[in-house]
């Protein structure tokens, strides 16, 4: 009876600091803002529409505005009335530039007196100019991408936090770092995108991520999985075929070329295009025309082309099995994508926010993961990668009644058998292998305090600083002394 009631309590006490730390990051996450309008009723309505984004500040003049400036908070973006009594927005906001010209400024007003927009972007270089009568969506979405700008700017930046609001992609290893830089840096371009990576690595989140911070994020973006489809339906697929053009085609089809036209079309697992179609692919690609089945003329499309395998092309290019002027043609930059058994680091962020989004969506209350079931998860391989593990947190949380998901449950579900872990490999890979999962679990079990970590390992903080270094582990900027 001791022995149960301790365990409970030491399972209440982990669970309270867990939701406090969770607490506390949101609150040190959260931007500043300031709001400045001289008619109350406009603040207090913006206020209510940011208030659960942002840290809100609000002034009803110019002149306080300037003073809420002076106090150095960090404020990642201005909203600026333009008609104010007394001081008014255009003066306001040289001010502003006077003291910080690092703070975007997004006018917004209802009359912008004589000026012009050119006149108003050529003289006072805002972020913005939204007008009042505009959507409350134009507004909101000029804030959010005024706010990630200055953090960037700012080196405030942080990719971990920006990849899991904009693109559901999760992950603090120095591998997925790099893939968000890459995904920041390319998306705005014209460049094709190779996505190679294991099954369930999460490929089309990544060709979804570039679409969405696209130019061509207002049209569509049309997905095509490849894999072991025959060669006249992934021509029906892709290019669409008329009425009567081939036995069973009883109807027009729109191809996924011609419904993308201006956006995006995705190919996944390419590796399993047969070669007629490849053939086909590659005469969009250096033409920008296509043909339906059945139809005697070509007409233009102009799509952004993404592709993805888990195959090794130049491989299969090597063994008369891919193209090689289409393997060229599509290569353009690559985006390789780890196995999760290479990111450690990063599952008990995957596990937090794979079960949050689950109870949240399925109505449930909040599941926690006793230490030792985490411990498991960063111990086991996953060789069906992110996806087996969103898909094991999830089923965990559906099937457990209690409150507390316990590492016996998590194994009865896995068949885990620990003597198979950490088996492939030299001697010296296993070894690498072992320590990277052991440190990973004392970071994760002290909320990525180093010193606490290192007092339950009973070795040097700096020692275990060094470890840490030397096994390429990246454990983010939650890492305290």
């Amino acid at each position: 009876m001791n022995r149960s009631w301790t365990r409970d309590a030491n399972l209440l006490s982990y669970g309270l600091n867990l939701i406090r730390n969770i607490e506390k990051k949101l609150l040190e996450e959260k931007p500043h803002i300031l709001i400045v309008d001289d008619d109350p009723l406009v603040l207090d309505s913006l206020n209510q529409v940011f208030m659960d984004d942002y840290i809100v500040a609000k002034a009803s003049s110019g002149l306080e505005a300037i003073e809420q400036v002076k106090k150095g908070t960090d404020l990642g973006v201005i909203i600026l009335d333009i008609r104010m009594a007394g001081m008014d927005g255009f003066d306001t906001a040289e001010q502003i530039k006077r003291i910080d010209p690092r703070i975007p400024i997004v006018f917004y007003s209802g009359y912008p007196g004589d000026f012009t927009d050119g006149q108003i972007d050529r003289d006072y270089q805002p972020f913005d100019f939204v007008m009042k009568n505009e959507a409350p969506s134009r507004l909101i979405r000029t804030v959010h991408n005024a706010v990630k700008m200055h953090n960037l700017q700012s080196g405030k930046g942080d990719l971990v936090s920006l990849a899991k609001d904009e693109y559901g992609m999760v992950g603090r290893s120095h591998k997925m770092l790099d893939v968000f830089e890459t995904i920041e840096n390319i998306s705005p371009t014209e460049s094709k995108v190779m996505i190679l990576g294991p099954t369930g690595s999460g490929k089309e989140l990544v060709a979804r991520a570039i679409h969405a911070k696209s130019r061509r994020q207002s049209r569509p973006l049309a997905i095509l999985n490849c894999n072991h489809k025959p060669a006249d339906l992934i021509e029906s697929e892709l290019f669409g075929h008329l009425k009567g053009s081939f036995t069973g085609a009883v109807i027009d089809r729109l191809g996924l070329f011609e419904y993308a036209d201006g956006g995006t079309v995705f190919l996944d697992e390419i590796g399993d295009l047969d070669m007629n179609s490849q053939t086909k692919l590659l005469r969009v690609i250096e033409t920008g025309e296509m043909r339906k089945i059945g139809a005697p003329d070509s007409i233009k499309v102009d799509v952004r082309i993404l592709c993805a395998t888990h195959h090794h092309l130049g491989r299969m290019v090597e063994e008369k099995r891919f193209r090689e002027d289409l393997f060229y043609r599509l290569k353009g930059v690559t985006i390789s994508l780890p196995p999760l058994e290479d990111r450690r680091e990063d599952i008990p962020d995957l596990i937090d926010y794979f079960m949050e989004r689950h109870c949240k969506s399925s109505g449930i209350p909040l599941k926690i993961m006793e230490p030792t079931a985490r411990d498991l998860m960063i111990e086991y391989e996953w060789p069906g990668n992110v996806r087996q593990l969103k898909d094991t947190i999830e089923a965990l949380a559906n099937l457990t009644p209690s409150s507390y998901i316990s590492r016996r449950e998590a194994e009865a579900f896995l068949e885990y058998d620990i003597v198979s872990s950490h088996t492939r490999g030299t001697y010296s890979d296993q070894i690498r292998a072992a320590k990277k999962t052991i440190i990973v679990k004392a970071l994760a079990r002290n909320y990525y305090n180093i010193s606490a970590a290192a007092r339950e390992l009973q070795i040097d903080r700096s020692n275990l600083h060094k470890l840490v270094k030397d096994l390429g582990l990246n454990v983010g900027n939650n890492t305290t002394q």
